[in-house]
Protein backbone atom coordinates (compact mmCIF):
# COMPACT_ATOMS: atom_id res chain seq x y z
CA UNK A 1 0.00 0.00 0.00
CA UNK A 2 2.87 2.25 0.80
CA UNK A 3 4.50 1.77 -2.48
CA UNK A 4 1.20 2.41 -4.40
CA UNK A 5 0.93 5.46 -2.70
CA UNK A 6 4.12 6.45 -2.91
CA UNK A 7 3.79 5.66 -7.44
CA UNK A 8 0.99 7.75 -7.43
CA UNK A 9 3.00 11.08 -5.84
CA UNK A 10 5.13 10.46 -7.94
CA UNK A 11 2.92 9.82 -10.83
CA UNK A 12 1.58 13.00 -10.06
CA UNK A 13 4.68 15.17 -9.28
CA UNK A 14 6.23 14.09 -12.47
CA UNK A 15 8.28 17.23 -13.39
CA UNK A 16 6.47 17.10 -17.25
CA UNK A 17 3.18 16.18 -15.53
CA UNK A 18 2.53 18.60 -13.05
CA UNK A 19 2.22 21.84 -15.35
CA UNK A 20 -0.63 20.41 -17.22
CA UNK A 21 -2.57 18.44 -13.96
CA UNK A 22 -3.83 21.73 -12.55
CA UNK A 23 -5.64 22.72 -15.68
CA UNK A 24 -6.82 19.54 -16.62
CA UNK A 25 -8.37 19.41 -12.91
CA UNK A 26 -9.84 22.75 -13.50
CA UNK A 27 -11.35 21.36 -16.81
CA UNK A 28 -12.38 17.58 -15.39
CA UNK A 29 -14.04 19.77 -12.55
CA UNK A 30 -16.02 21.84 -14.76
CA UNK A 31 -17.50 19.12 -16.94
CA UNK A 32 -18.62 17.25 -14.68
CA UNK A 33 -20.72 20.57 -13.48
CA UNK A 34 -21.98 21.27 -16.94
CA UNK A 35 -22.77 17.70 -17.11
CA UNK A 36 -24.87 18.15 -13.51
CA UNK A 37 -26.75 21.06 -15.06
CA UNK A 38 -27.33 19.86 -17.83
CA UNK A 39 -28.83 16.54 -15.98
CA UNK A 40 -30.73 19.37 -13.42
CA UNK A 41 -32.12 21.01 -16.36
CA UNK A 42 -33.52 17.84 -18.74
CA UNK A 43 -34.85 16.20 -15.15
CA UNK A 44 -36.65 19.68 -14.18
CA UNK A 45 -38.28 19.71 -18.35
CA UNK A 46 -38.89 15.91 -17.92
CA UNK A 47 -40.80 16.62 -14.78
CA UNK A 48 -44.37 16.92 -14.42
CA UNK A 49 -45.59 20.34 -14.73
CA UNK A 50 -46.39 22.12 -11.48
CA UNK A 51 -50.05 22.90 -10.94
CA UNK A 52 -48.86 26.78 -10.35
CA UNK A 53 -46.60 29.02 -12.70
CA UNK A 54 -43.62 30.22 -11.96
CA UNK A 55 -41.05 32.85 -12.59
CA UNK A 56 -37.28 33.69 -11.79
CA UNK A 57 -33.92 32.48 -13.44
CA UNK A 58 -33.56 28.87 -14.59
CA UNK A 59 -30.99 28.56 -11.55
CA UNK A 60 -33.24 28.56 -8.92
CA UNK A 61 -35.38 25.89 -10.60
CA UNK A 62 -32.34 24.24 -10.81
CA UNK A 63 -31.18 24.55 -7.20
CA UNK A 64 -34.74 23.51 -6.04
CA UNK A 65 -35.00 23.59 -1.71
CA UNK A 66 -32.56 21.97 0.59
CA UNK A 67 -35.14 19.42 1.74
CA UNK A 68 -37.80 17.08 0.47
CA UNK A 69 -40.94 16.78 2.43
CA UNK A 70 -41.76 14.06 -0.01
CA UNK A 71 -40.94 11.07 2.10
CA UNK A 72 -42.59 11.73 4.96
CA UNK A 73 -45.19 12.47 3.74
CA UNK A 74 -45.40 9.21 1.26
CA UNK A 75 -45.11 7.33 4.71
CA UNK A 76 -47.64 9.28 6.67
CA UNK A 77 -50.01 8.54 3.32
CA UNK A 78 -49.09 5.07 3.82
CA UNK A 79 -50.12 4.67 7.29
CA UNK A 80 -52.98 6.35 7.37
CA UNK A 81 -54.32 4.17 4.43
CA UNK A 82 -53.77 0.89 6.51
CA UNK A 83 -56.36 2.03 8.90
CA UNK A 84 -58.70 3.25 6.61
CA UNK A 85 -58.27 -0.10 4.60
CA UNK A 86 -58.35 -1.97 7.23
CA UNK A 87 -57.67 -5.82 6.18
CA UNK A 88 -58.91 -5.71 2.65
CA UNK A 89 -55.92 -5.89 0.30
CA UNK A 90 -56.95 -2.53 -1.87
CA UNK A 91 -53.97 -0.51 -3.91
CA UNK A 92 -53.78 2.85 -2.24
CA UNK A 93 -55.81 5.45 -3.67
CA UNK A 94 -54.39 9.17 -4.88
CA UNK A 95 -54.38 12.05 -2.13
CA UNK A 96 -57.43 13.27 -2.67
CA UNK A 97 -59.59 10.11 -2.55
CA UNK A 98 -57.45 9.07 0.65
CA UNK A 99 -58.35 12.48 2.16
CA UNK A 100 -62.02 11.85 1.25
CA UNK A 101 -62.29 7.84 2.42
CA UNK A 102 -60.52 9.13 6.09
CA UNK A 103 -62.68 12.18 6.75
CA UNK A 104 -65.90 9.86 6.02
CA UNK A 105 -64.29 6.67 8.19
CA UNK A 106 -63.93 9.35 11.18
CA UNK A 107 -67.71 11.18 10.70
CA UNK A 108 -68.65 7.82 10.54
CA UNK A 109 -67.26 6.70 14.14
CA UNK A 110 -66.92 9.72 15.87
CA UNK A 111 -67.16 9.23 19.64
CA UNK A 112 -65.49 5.75 19.64
CA UNK A 113 -62.19 4.40 21.14
CA UNK A 114 -59.93 6.21 18.90
CA UNK A 115 -61.80 8.42 16.71
CA UNK A 116 -61.80 12.21 17.90
CA UNK A 117 -62.56 15.01 16.59
CA UNK A 118 -60.10 16.99 14.72
CA UNK A 119 -58.85 20.25 14.02
CA UNK A 120 -55.35 21.08 12.30
CA UNK A 121 -54.03 24.76 11.27
CA UNK A 122 -51.76 25.40 7.90
CA UNK A 123 -50.47 28.26 6.71
CA UNK A 124 -51.61 29.37 3.09
CA UNK A 125 -49.05 31.91 1.48
CA UNK A 126 -50.79 33.07 -1.34
CA UNK A 127 -53.80 34.13 1.22
CA UNK A 128 -51.27 34.69 3.53
CA UNK A 129 -53.63 33.63 6.08
CA UNK A 130 -53.87 30.30 8.62
CA UNK A 131 -56.40 28.05 6.89
CA UNK A 132 -58.09 25.85 9.70
CA UNK A 133 -59.33 22.21 8.34
CA UNK A 134 -61.64 21.04 11.01
CA UNK A 135 -63.93 17.53 11.78
CA UNK A 136 -66.54 18.31 14.53
CA UNK A 137 -69.87 17.03 15.85
CA UNK A 138 -73.21 18.83 16.60
CA UNK A 139 -73.30 21.13 18.05
CA UNK A 140 -69.67 22.46 17.94
CA UNK A 141 -69.92 21.73 14.27
CA UNK A 142 -72.50 24.38 13.08
CA UNK A 143 -71.22 27.17 15.71
CA UNK A 144 -67.63 26.67 14.54
CA UNK A 145 -67.75 27.75 11.12
CA UNK A 146 -70.03 30.53 11.29
CA UNK A 147 -68.63 34.21 11.44
CA UNK A 148 -67.57 35.38 14.33
CA UNK A 149 -68.85 38.66 15.65
CA UNK A 150 -66.45 41.51 14.68
CA UNK A 151 -64.89 39.94 11.88
CA UNK A 152 -65.02 41.30 8.24
CA UNK A 153 -67.38 39.67 6.42
CA UNK A 154 -66.64 36.10 4.91
CA UNK A 155 -63.20 35.95 6.64
CA UNK A 156 -64.61 33.11 8.33
CA UNK A 157 -65.34 31.01 5.02
CA UNK A 158 -62.40 32.28 3.57
CA UNK A 159 -60.24 30.16 6.65
CA UNK A 160 -62.38 27.29 7.62
CA UNK A 161 -62.97 24.05 5.96
CA UNK A 162 -65.27 21.89 6.91
CA UNK A 163 -63.71 17.99 6.36
CA UNK A 164 -67.37 16.66 7.30
CA UNK A 165 -68.49 18.59 4.39
CA UNK A 166 -67.58 19.67 0.67
CA UNK A 167 -63.98 20.10 1.77
CA UNK A 168 -63.28 15.93 2.87
CA UNK A 169 -61.15 15.68 0.02
CA UNK A 170 -58.19 18.08 1.25
CA UNK A 171 -57.74 16.09 4.50
CA UNK A 172 -54.41 14.78 3.34
CA UNK A 173 -53.80 18.08 2.27
CA UNK A 174 -54.16 19.81 5.66
CA UNK A 175 -51.62 16.95 6.63
CA UNK A 176 -49.02 17.02 4.03
CA UNK A 177 -49.33 21.04 4.48
CA UNK A 178 -48.49 20.97 7.85
CA UNK A 179 -45.31 18.83 7.33
CA UNK A 180 -44.15 21.01 4.77
CA UNK A 181 -41.57 23.84 6.40
CA UNK A 182 -41.21 27.35 5.49
CA UNK A 183 -38.53 28.19 2.75
CA UNK A 184 -36.63 24.72 3.16
CA UNK A 185 -39.21 22.63 1.83
CA UNK A 186 -41.51 23.11 -1.28
CA UNK A 187 -44.89 23.72 -0.18
CA UNK A 188 -47.59 21.72 -0.68
CA UNK A 189 -49.79 22.32 -3.67
CA UNK A 190 -53.68 22.12 -3.13
CA UNK A 191 -56.47 23.11 -5.95
CA UNK A 192 -59.50 24.31 -4.42
CA UNK A 193 -63.19 23.15 -5.78
CA UNK A 194 -64.01 25.26 -8.23
CA UNK A 195 -67.80 26.36 -6.08
CA UNK A 196 -65.65 27.04 -3.08
CA UNK A 197 -64.82 30.53 -1.95
CA UNK A 198 -61.60 29.92 -3.63
CA UNK A 199 -63.32 29.41 -6.98
CA UNK A 200 -60.79 26.97 -8.16
CA UNK A 201 -57.46 28.44 -7.11
CA UNK A 202 -53.88 26.20 -6.47
CA UNK A 203 -52.64 27.46 -3.72
CA UNK A 204 -49.33 26.94 -1.24
CA UNK A 205 -49.35 25.41 1.95
CA UNK A 206 -46.76 25.26 4.70
CA UNK A 207 -46.69 25.11 8.64
CA UNK A 208 -46.41 27.66 10.84
CA UNK A 209 -43.98 27.23 13.34
CA UNK A 210 -45.55 29.84 16.04
CA UNK A 211 -49.23 29.08 15.01
CA UNK A 212 -49.61 27.41 18.58
CA UNK A 213 -51.68 30.62 19.90
CA UNK A 214 -53.90 30.31 16.74
CA UNK A 215 -54.58 26.52 16.99
CA UNK A 216 -55.82 27.37 20.91
CA UNK A 217 -57.92 29.44 20.03
CA UNK A 218 -59.85 27.51 17.38
CA UNK A 219 -60.40 24.81 20.15
CA UNK A 220 -61.84 26.50 22.48
CA UNK A 221 -63.72 28.18 19.68
CA UNK A 222 -64.52 24.05 18.61
CA UNK A 223 -65.86 23.78 22.76
CA UNK A 224 -62.72 22.33 24.03
CA UNK A 225 -62.52 23.13 28.16
CA UNK A 226 -59.85 21.01 28.84
CA UNK A 227 -56.25 21.17 26.79
CA UNK A 228 -53.71 18.74 27.02
CA UNK A 229 -50.61 20.69 25.44
CA UNK A 230 -47.82 18.02 23.77
CA UNK A 231 -44.54 19.04 22.69
CA UNK A 232 -41.09 18.36 21.91
CA UNK A 233 -39.22 21.36 22.46
CA UNK A 234 -38.35 21.66 26.53
CA UNK A 235 -38.16 24.82 28.55
CA UNK A 236 -34.51 25.88 29.58
CA UNK A 237 -34.81 27.04 32.75
CA UNK A 238 -31.77 29.64 33.23
CA UNK A 239 -27.94 30.09 32.64
CA UNK A 240 -25.26 27.53 31.65
CA UNK A 241 -27.87 25.40 29.77
CA UNK A 242 -25.96 26.20 25.94
CA UNK A 243 -25.05 23.72 23.85
CA UNK A 244 -22.63 24.53 20.54
CA UNK A 245 -24.31 25.44 17.41
CA UNK A 246 -24.90 23.39 14.97
CA UNK A 247 -22.82 23.53 11.26
CA UNK A 248 -25.08 21.19 9.55
CA UNK A 249 -27.48 21.98 7.23
CA UNK A 250 -30.40 20.50 9.38
CA UNK A 251 -29.54 21.06 12.17
CA UNK A 252 -29.16 24.80 11.94
CA UNK A 253 -32.57 24.80 10.54
CA UNK A 254 -34.14 22.58 13.19
CA UNK A 255 -32.35 25.00 16.43
CA UNK A 256 -34.32 27.95 14.85
CA UNK A 257 -37.47 25.79 14.26
CA UNK A 258 -37.40 24.69 17.97
CA UNK A 259 -36.45 28.18 19.14
CA UNK A 260 -39.81 29.45 17.34
CA UNK A 261 -41.73 26.72 18.67
CA UNK A 262 -40.89 26.70 22.21
CA UNK A 263 -41.50 31.07 22.44
CA UNK A 264 -44.65 30.70 20.62
CA UNK A 265 -45.65 27.54 22.96
CA UNK A 266 -44.86 30.02 26.15
CA UNK A 267 -46.98 32.82 24.76
CA UNK A 268 -49.87 31.10 23.86
CA UNK A 269 -50.19 29.04 26.84
CA UNK A 270 -49.50 32.63 28.95
CA UNK A 271 -52.46 34.24 26.88
CA UNK A 272 -54.75 31.45 26.15
CA UNK A 273 -54.11 29.47 29.24
CA UNK A 274 -57.32 31.41 31.31
CA UNK A 275 -59.94 30.18 27.74
CA UNK A 276 -59.74 26.64 29.23
CA UNK A 277 -61.17 25.04 32.62
CA UNK A 278 -57.73 23.61 32.73
CA UNK A 279 -54.28 22.98 30.42
CA UNK A 280 -51.66 20.57 30.89
CA UNK A 281 -48.29 20.24 29.29
CA UNK A 282 -46.83 16.81 28.36
CA UNK A 283 -43.05 18.45 27.79
CA UNK A 284 -39.21 16.77 27.96
CA UNK A 285 -36.78 18.20 30.42
CA UNK A 286 -34.04 17.67 27.96
CA UNK A 287 -34.13 16.89 24.55
CA UNK A 288 -31.05 17.35 22.15
CA UNK A 289 -32.67 16.56 19.08
CA UNK A 290 -34.21 19.24 16.86
CA UNK A 291 -37.14 18.52 14.52
CA UNK A 292 -34.86 17.10 11.60
CA UNK A 293 -32.53 15.09 13.82
CA UNK A 294 -34.64 11.88 12.41
CA UNK A 295 -31.03 9.95 12.23
CA UNK A 296 -30.21 10.93 15.89
CA UNK A 297 -27.96 13.31 17.06
CA UNK A 298 -24.41 13.27 19.35
CA UNK A 299 -26.25 14.62 23.30
CA UNK A 300 -23.07 16.70 24.47
CA UNK A 301 -24.40 17.07 28.21
CA UNK A 302 -24.24 13.06 28.43
CA UNK A 303 -21.83 12.58 25.74
CA UNK A 304 -23.65 9.85 23.94
CA UNK A 305 -25.90 9.62 20.43
CA UNK A 306 -29.35 9.89 21.24
CA UNK A 307 -32.03 8.45 19.03
CA UNK A 308 -35.51 9.27 17.73
CA UNK A 309 -36.42 5.96 19.57
CA UNK A 310 -34.94 6.91 23.08
CA UNK A 311 -37.01 9.62 21.97
CA UNK A 312 -40.30 8.29 21.19
CA UNK A 313 -40.05 6.17 24.10
CA UNK A 314 -39.04 9.12 26.37
CA UNK A 315 -42.32 10.79 25.42
CA UNK A 316 -44.27 7.87 27.07
CA UNK A 317 -42.37 8.10 30.30
CA UNK A 318 -43.14 12.08 30.32
CA UNK A 319 -46.95 11.51 29.10
CA UNK A 320 -47.24 8.89 32.85
CA UNK A 321 -45.37 11.18 34.68
CA UNK A 322 -46.93 14.29 33.67
CA UNK A 323 -50.49 13.62 32.85
CA UNK A 324 -51.54 9.79 33.49
CA UNK A 325 -50.07 9.25 37.05
CA UNK A 326 -50.75 13.01 38.61
CA UNK A 327 -53.85 13.93 36.37
CA UNK A 328 -56.17 11.25 35.16
CA UNK A 329 -54.82 8.76 38.43
CA UNK A 330 -55.70 11.19 40.72
CA UNK A 331 -58.91 12.13 39.40
CA UNK A 332 -59.84 8.16 39.32
CA UNK A 333 -59.16 8.18 43.22
CA UNK A 334 -61.27 10.82 44.05
CA UNK A 335 -63.91 9.23 42.55
CA UNK A 336 -66.59 8.21 44.85
CA UNK A 337 -67.60 4.34 44.51
CA UNK A 338 -71.16 3.23 44.61
CA UNK A 339 -72.06 0.34 47.14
Amino acid sequence: LASAYGRLLDFIFEPALLPTLLPRLVVLALALLLGTLIVGALASTLAPRARRRARGALWWRLLGTPLDVARVAERFAGVLWDLVRGAAPLAKPSLSELGRAYAELLSENLGQPGFRELVVTVHDVDARRDLIFALLSEPHRHRFFEPRPGQPTGRRSLETLDLAGAAREHAIDAFVGALSLPVATEPHLVSFAPDSQWRGEVHRLCGRPDAVGRLLDEVAHAGAEQVVVVSATAELGGPHTLNATRRDGRGRVGEHLAAIEAAALRDGIGSRGDRFQALFQVRPHHNPLGPLDFGGCYDERSDREQTLAELVHRGFEDAYHQFIDPVVGASGERLETGN
